[in-house]
């Protein structure tokens, strides 16, 4: 049992996150509401980010079983971290760029 457990540690060890594309097609024709629904989802995108870090099921596997996987993990996170925010800004230039209101 305990080879099957850590079995399941070395191929579920780490939780990935969906990355986000930074600039996307049609970005600048998007109208100053549709920014601010994009600004939401980006908000979304990074709490399900946050929502791998920490004490989840599968980080104490990998802590216990496969150290490497944890730090991927959070590795991971902090690559998908960083793009929301290098979108957060793409769009924050769009949205100021045609006078929009917050």
């Amino acid at each position: 049992m305990l080879v099957t457990v850590a079995a399941s540690g070395l191929l579920f060890g780490c939780a990935t996150s969906q990355k986000i594309q930074v600039v996307q097609p049609g970005d600048q024709n998007l109208s100053c509401n549709a920014i601010k629904e994009e600004l939401a989802k980006l908000d979304k995108a990074q709490a399900e980010i946050d929502s791998k870090k920490g004490v989840t099921g599968t980080n104490v596997a990998a802590a216990l079983f496969w150290l490497p996987g944890l730090a991927y993990t959070y590795y991971d996170a902090g690559e998908a971290t960083r793009l929301v925010n290098d979108r957060r800004s793409a769009l924050t230039t769009i949205f100021n760029s045609k006078n929009c209101t917050p």
